[in-house]
């Protein structure tokens, strides 16, 4: 894979090149494909949702609510982010809770009645539009 690097933020694109084995020449010229691309993997480490984080300054940090539903503002070292989570290298321990979102609107030491959520475990999408599977539809008799 070959890219330039340069991001277009408008469009949130980079032209890049991917070489594809076509042996039995199934892709033409001109087709399009989407693709998964892994940019960056780790396995076994502490995420948080993205909108945990607060950038002050320089410094990341999160808003800890402990086991007395009292709120913590704590620094963390953030390593690979991707769009929808964080890792989280230091300053926040695993089944600690933190507050998604909104952060503004509370301070330290304060006392909150919290919702938890579930939330993401991975940040692998699969995106799809504009597929046709060939062999499903062989598969079904082309059936719609």
């Amino acid at each position: 894979m070959r890219s330039t690097r340069n991001v277009n933020f408008e469009t949130r694109t980079m032209e890049t090149e991917v070489d594809v084995e076509n042996r039995d020449l199934s892709i033409d010229p001109g087709m399009y494909a989407n693709a998964l691309l892994q940019l960056s993997r780790a396995q076994n480490v502490l995420t948080i949702p993205v909108e945990a984080l607060v950038l002050k300054g320089r410094q990341d940090t999160v808003y800890v609510v402990d086991i007395n539903n009292r709120i913590h503002i704590r620094d963390v070292d953030v390593g690979t982010q991707g769009s929808r989570l964080a890792e989280i290298r230091s300053g926040l321990h695993a089944g600690e809770r933190v507050i998604i979102g909104g952060q503004e609107k509370y301070f330290e030491n304060e006392e909150v009645k919290p919702l938890l959520t579930p939330e993401p475990t991975s940040d692998t999408s699969q995106e799809s539009g504009g597929v046709i599977d060939i062999k499903a539809e062989e598969n079904d008799g082309g059936a719609q």
